[in-house]
């Protein structure tokens, strides 16, 4: 036997108890701190240290809340009030620290037309110009300012910019990524159909294309019905293992639009802008007609129950006698996306 004693252990219940108010302090001086991401990373390993420390959950939860509260800029606040509004004091918080704010100079790119934009913007000093390219011309459609919304219609779906907007001042804007949405629905379901419902409302980039006329298609679209399979291409034209399979919708000239099923709204997402080898079986029960085509995805618009509809746009465009094997109502009638 030794002849020291051995040294005291100290009870698990009570160590337990020294850890989860060390974490609530260091919370505190995190939250006080403005330092919220580490404040919440704290508050998640209170949480796993110990989830029956209820009062202490729910202490150190409010301190963080009442601290990013006090932190929002009110400015901020009072311009896009009516948005805010509408929003729980948790839901708001979320929101603001999930925008980041920037500083652009004037003729600084902020989208471009034709291409992927997955960013939210809300101006709030400066101006922004928008403008549309038409037979080699850049046509100007409005200018927006503080008070307005840019990249609303591709946040909210799966689509290309409609138009292109270029910084005519000094532009200040909070801007919000989709992926920071991304986990908003575990801790705030319902917030990004929210965000949307105020991106449609509020937005007025894809107006002013419609009232300008600027969106018509050269090739109205006709109903069509058939099997679609699309093949993934690679950046070089290869073909990859990506198939899908789908059912034709309608057609033009210059492209069409089919329904798939994905599991994840991710996948659809990532289609955006890639290219497909698209191989077309018309419906007709005998001597069915078929074709291969290249496309582009242009627009991805999602339906219930992991349904989407995938609109492209044809490489090439097709002969009046290949599009009609495929309409399945009288030419001159428009399938509505």
């Amino acid at each position: 036997m030794s002849p020291f004693p051995e040294p005291s252990k100290q009870p698990d219940k009570e160590v337990k108890s020294q850890l989860v108010q060390q974490l609530v302090a260091e919370i505190e001086v995190a939250a006080k701190a403005g330092n919220f991401k580490l404040a919440d990373q704290l508050h998640e390993k209170l949480i796993a240290t110990d989830s029956m420390a209820i009062s202490e959950i729910i202490k150190s939860s409010g301190i963080i809340e009442d601290e990013k509260t006090a932190g929002i800029d009110r400015d901020h606040l009072a311009m896009w009030g009516k948005f805010y509004d509408s929003l729980s004091d948790e839901e708001r918080n979320c929101l603001y620290y999930s925008m980041k704010r920037y500083v652009l100079r004037p003729k600084t790119k902020i989208l471009t037309y034709g291409t992927m934009n997955n960013r939210l913007f809300l101006i709030e000093k400066g101006h922004v110009t928008i403008f549309f390219p038409k037979d080699g011309k850049n046509v100007i459609l409005a200018k927006l300012g503080p008070g307005d919304i840019l990249g609303e219609y591709t946040f909210s779906t799966i689509s290309l910019c409609s138009a292109s907007a270029i910084t005519h001042t000094e532009v200040q804007l909070m801007c919000l990524e989709s992926s920071a949405a991304d986990g908003w629905e575990d801790k705030y379901p319902g917030l990004y159909e929210k965000l949307v419902d105020f991106c449609l409302k509020g937005g007025s980039v894809d107006e002013i294309l419609r009232n300008k006329k600027m969106e018509k298609r050269r090739y109205e679209r006709q109903a069509a019905s058939g099997a679609v399979k699309a093949t993934l291409l690679t950046n070089e034209g290869g073909k990859t293992e990506n198939v899908y399979s789908g059912g034709l919708s309608d057609i033009s000239l210059s492209g069409c639009c089919f329904s798939m099923r994905l599991s994840q709204k991710a996948t659809a997402r990532a289609l955006l802008a890639k290219y497909l080898l698209l191989f077309i079986t018309a419906a007709q029960e005998e001597d069915p007609a078929s074709m291969s085509v290249v496309a582009r995805v242009v627009r991805v618009s999602f339906h219930l129950y992991g349904d989407f509809s995938v609109h492209v746009q044809f490489s090439k465009l097709l002969s009046e006698d290949t599009m009609r094997k495929f309409v399945t109502r009288p030419e001159g009638s428009l399938c509505l996306e």
